[in-house]
């Protein structure tokens, strides 16, 4: 009870004093501060490791693609309405017309893939530059490091999801559909510029996808509004991590004389990363800046993302959009401690988004993430959203998550080398 009133009490705490938190920002900054304060009662060292990146590129080309995509489903009906005999324009201009389709099409479609749902920074070059730091304690063993473990949240909120707050469910239909509608259109395209070189005439065809197309519009639309450029309280997204690894160097800092709890072997690393909402740019520099040193001395990431929901967590397999597989090893264990500590859970995916454990994963380093959802097969209603308070955080899902991690590290602590 004291340690899940401790943690609570953080999170309530940071939206209190500080309150959201956009990436790159000072409120970033100022969360990260006191985040490295609180370590400091508890860990050997700590410190802030500064990074710069484009946090706006993620999310903020999204309305600028959908007003591209609208612009080129006009060029699309401009060049049919020739073929139909409607509007009398050059074969030339009409040419034209489909290969700037075509282009735009496959330029959009490239952002959503690659940025959005891959996460490699395609546009950022476009997006003003800003620093941020990820936060870094460390606690050493009483004797000889043989393993090393990262437990990692991130401090940094996300922007309102219009398209969540105000479609709920069928918000994310939308997003489904309207993905689904721009690919659909960019191979349409790309066929039609085929059958114009080719002198095929298939209008019939393309005129079928073009009314197809126009109900695509109001999805753009929507897209237009996506999210705001307002930050949310996100105390399940992502305090609640944070507090688990403030409890996890509590614990450890009060029990440090007692040998049957304090780890003997194991490194351990509380890491609160900046820039998750901006596509993960902050645990991508911390590999840049760490990557071999992880990388030889066998580091285990136990990222925590959303603990909301106790007897409700989530040990995730893999995060589909992004191609992360995590380690299968850490899943079955922190899966069967979770089962012996009686806390209801399941091993699952992470089907949309993607987390700092997927960083990790994708470059071959053993990881997970650990969720807590109020539905463990949907997003939870009050997600990217100003619905996102320490009220919908459960105490005792904190006390959950940080019995996980611990009795974990004592696996891991008792391991041979």
């Amino acid at each position: 009870m004291e340690y899940e009133d401790y943690m609570h009490g953080f999170i309530k705490q940071i939206c209190t004093v500080i309150g959201p938190r956009e990436s790159g920002t000072a409120q970033e900054e100022q969360a990260g501060n006191f985040i490295e304060e609180e370590l400091k009662k508890y860990c050997e060292e700590t410190r802030q490791e500064e990074y710069v990146s484009s946090p706006t590129a993620f999310l903020g080309f999204i309305r600028y693609g959908a007003i591209l995509l609208i612009g080129a489903i006009v060029l699309y009906w401009l060049s049919l309405l020739r073929d139909l005999g409607i509007l009398q324009i050059s074969a030339d201009l009409s040419l034209i017309f489909i290969v700037f389709t075509v282009g735009i099409a496959i330029f959009t479609n490239s952002y959503f893939i690659f940025e959005v749902m891959k996460y490699y920074e395609l546009v950022d070059f476009m997006f003003p530059k800003k620093k941020s730091k990820n936060i870094v304690g460390t606690l050493n063993p009483s004797e000889e490091i043989k393993h090393t473990i990262i437990f990692a949240g991130h401090h940094d909120s996300a922007y309102e999801f219009n398209i969540f707050y105000y479609l709920k469910t069928i918000g994310a239909i939308t997003i489904f559909i309207g993905y689904i509608g721009a690919i659909i259109f960019a191979i349409v395209c790309v066929i039609r510029i085929i059958s114009l070189s080719l002198a095929v005439n298939w209008t019939v065809f393309f005129l079928i996808f073009g009314i197809l197309f126009l109900c695509v519009i109001p999805l753009a639309i929507i897209y237009i509004f996506f999210h705001s450029y307002k930050p949310v309280q996100g105390a399940f997204d992502n305090l609640s991590a944070v507090s688990v690894l403030l409890g996890i160097g509590k614990y450890l800092k009060e029990n440090k004389d007692n040998p049957e709890i304090y780890p003997k072997h194991t490194q351990v690393q509380l890491v609160s990363f900046a820039g998750e909402e901006a596509g993960l740019r902050g645990s991508k520099r911390y590999l840049q800046a760490h990557y071999e040193e992880l990388r030889n001395i066998g580091t285990i990431l136990i990222n925590l993302d959303g603990i909301g929901k106790k007897d409700n967590f989530i040990i995730a397999k893999n995060e589909l959009l992004i191609g992360a597989k995590h380690k299968k090893e850490i899943v079955e264990k922190l899966f069967e401690i979770a089962q012996n500590l009686k806390i209801g859970s399941v091993i699952g995916t992470l089907p949309f988004g993607a987390t700092d454990a997927a960083a990790f994963s994708l470059k071959k380093l053993p990881a997970t993430v650990i969720m807590a959802y109020p539905n463990k097969f949907r997003l939870p209603p009050y997600y990217h959203t100003r619905l996102d308070t320490p009220e919908v955080v459960d105490k005792e899902a904190l006390g959950q998550a940080l019995q996980i991690c611990l009795e974990y590290l004592k696996y891991v602590d008792n391991k041979e080398t």
